[in-house]
């Protein structure tokens, strides 16, 4: 009993666990609407097992302590819709659309939301959220519900920002709280005062966005990466303000009770589980590899669930085009320009892999989404992330979205076709240097509308008053895409601003026109244009480009090459082949491999190099006695 939104769902489990064991005697009660009703329930003996459409409360937490001396055994079972209206959807800060800001820490989000509780501070101004310019003295003014109800209890996302974000802090004073109207819900009149609030912040869920606001990326930790409240991002557990749903037994659940209980969570977190979740009206999303392993242990450790997986029902037909092939076949799909290193490592892994047989087709970045999405390829070759159309067509296909795995640097080697990108200007132009905050104020449409000229570069003299022709790549190429995202922080281009389709274009211009900043390729050497340097981090270091630069990872535009896999690549019939490779390939030897391949690639740094292989591990590939291979296989 409990969430009303998961009793369908949770009915669909339990009449597909019945069918499976016959023996197993349950019943979803109805009549109720919310979690706290199944937890009076519960406390009251009429039932051992509540739907919670959230996270508990700490009321309800203290009841079940007192009532059975622990608190109740939680069990995530799925992730919460993307946007689904009145279910558990992921959540999104919203700014006001003229506010530059694009992305926040959670650690900022924190400090936004909260105060902190020694010294009572929270944010004041955006500048301490990196504002700049008239900005940094503007107040932030933060939206949001009510942080307690009559009833003692907070509202569900409150609790879950409380869990998630503040971590203790207790919420800031000066909230700016709407609630409930008959005409209009809390979290609608949030999002309309932050877009008619040009200092306005506040949450809400992804789907009562409208254009007077602007979603933010949100990071888990300073260094990145940031993600939008996307729905590949939701669905792959990547966006840190994303929800579950749970299973919350009673601690005295035992015997024929708690061996239901063992089957109901077993056949929820397998596949027919899975296949139910989609189907869901209220389109819960199914747990991720790392979260179905981390419910497993949960209900190991506090169940003792053996979970033993029931049939999943009928075979599920296989997808147009997928390679009918036994399991020791590895089909590589993908990027050209990654030939020399793949070679290398498919000779190096048939050493150590006998009877192992590689099909490698590789003619283009283009052709591995597809060829990942509909299963014909197990290892998807790219020189850059999936574009947002291919990420659509993919997730058209698949239930989640696809994960990349950096697997080298970009190469300042004329001959690679990718590169780390440079800026230009003309060679009778004296700047010999930029920061990252001059570009992104040149770059940027908002930060820029006032004028655009070579004074906001540093240039003085006939130079301060000329304006600033802006050019690169065109934003739906690979290289206008990471400029976006790397540089404007999601943005959009300034006004004027040229675009090309090959970098090469875009340096001519720079070559030419005495007013021209372009980026394009670092190592493009058929020019006349001037590269500048480029000052980052907290010494200002100046930085060239230079090989030693990129490898150390420090070199603030570069790019990596990439392997995509399918996020469900452990649970895969090869998936013991696909994590072997993965695990090879980001080892000392792979990476000494590449670096001896044409055309000049850079192996992964070593901070670069550790937290892909933690990545690896999170897609369910785990070391055996030496080997990888996916966890539980």
């Amino acid at each position: 009993m409990g969430a009303s939104t998961m009793q369908h769902l949770v009915a669909a489990w339990m009449q597909a666990a019945q069918a499976g064991w016959p023996a197993n005697h349950s019943k979803v009660l109805g009549g109720s609407r919310f979690s706290a009703t199944g937890v009076q329930a519960a406390l009251r003996g009429k039932v051992n097992c509540v739907t919670f459409a959230r996270e508990p409360f700490p009321a309800e937490v203290r009841g079940y302590q007192h009532r059975f001396g622990a608190a109740p055994i939680l069990i995530p079972v799925a992730q919460g819709s993307e946007r689904t209206p009145h279910g558990t959807f992921a959540l999104a800060v919203f700014v006001n659309r003229s506010n530059p800001l694009r992305r926040l820490t959670m650690r900022q989000l924190r400090r936004v939301l909260g105060a902190d509780p020694v010294s009572g501070s929270a944010v004041r101004t955006w500048g301490e959220l990196g504002g700049s310019g008239a900005w940094r003295q503007r107040p932030v003014h933060v939206y949001g519900m009510q942080p307690m109800r009559a009833t003692g209890n907070p509202p569900g996302i409150v609790n879950f920002l409380q869990i998630r974000v503040l971590r203790g802090w207790p919420w800031r004073k000066d909230l700016r709280v709407r609630t409930d109207t008959p005409r209009a819900s809390a979290l609608t009149r949030i999002v309309r005062a932050v877009g008619s609030d040009p200092d306005g912040i506040g949450y809400s869920g992804i789907g009562y966005a409208d254009p007077s606001v602007a979603k933010l990326a949100i990071a888990k930790h300073a260094d990145g990466p940031y993600f939008l409240p996307a729905p590949g991002n939701v669905k792959t557990a990547r966006y840190p303000l994303a929800r579950l749903i749970y299973l919350g037994f009673t601690p005295d659940i035992d015997g024929q009770a708690k061996r239901a209980a063992c089957r109901l969570v077993s056949l929820a977190l397998g596949p027919t589980g899975r296949r139910l979740d989609a189907s869901d009206a209220m389109r819960f999303l199914p747990l991720t590899a790392t979260q179905t392993r981390v419910s497993r242990g949960l209900a190991h450790r506090t169940l003792g669930c053996a979970l033993h997986v029931p049939p999943a029902g009928p075979a599920v037909r296989r997808p147009p085009g997928t390679t009918n092939l036994d399991a020791s076949t590895l089909t590589i799909i993908g990027y050209n320009d990654m030939a020399g290193m793949v070679r290398l490592w498919n000779r190096a892994f048939a050493r150590h892999h006998a009877g192992v047989r590689f099909i490698v087709r590789l003619q283009g970045t283009r052709t591995a989404p597809g060829a990942l999405a509909d299963g014909t390829s197990q290892l998807a070759p790219m020189g850059a992330p999936f574009s947002a159309r291919e990420r659509r067509a993919y997730l058209a296909q698949q239930p989640s979205g696809p994960v990349g795995l950096r697997v080298a640097h970009a190469s300042n080697d004329p001959r690679a076709r990718s590169s780390p990108i440079a800026l230009y200007v003309h060679p009778g132009n004296p700047l010999r240097q930029v920061t990252l905050d001059q570009l992104r104020r040149v770059f940027t449409r908002a930060s820029a509308s006032k004028g655009r000229t070579w004074s906001m570069l540093g240039l003085d003299g006939h130079w301060a008053t000329r304006t600033i022709d802006v050019c690169g790549l065109a934003p739906n190429t690979a290289l206008g895409r990471y400029m976006i995202r790397r540089l404007l922080h999601g943005g959009r281009f300034a006004h004027g601003y040229l675009a090309f389709s090959e970098s090469a274009g875009a340096v001519r211009q720079a070559a030419t026109d005495r007013d021209a900043l372009c980026f394009g390729d670092l190592n493009d050497t058929r020019t006349t244009a001037r590269r500048l340097a480029i000052v980052a981090g907290p010494g200002r270091t100046v930085y060239t480009g230079t090989r030693a630069q990129i490898r150390s990872g420090d070199y603030p535009l570069d790019r990596f090459l990439y392997l995509y896999v399918r996020n469900d690549v452990a649970a895969s019939p090869r998936g013991g082949l696909v994590c072997a490779y993965l695990d090879m390939v980001l080892s000392a030897r792979g990476q000494a491999l590449l670096a001896t391949a044409p055309p000049g690639y850079i192996p992964l740094d070593r901070r670069e190099l550790r937290h892909q292989r933690t990545r690896l591990r999170g897609l369910g590939c785990t070391r055996i006695h030496g080997m990888v291979s996916p966890t539980g296989r």
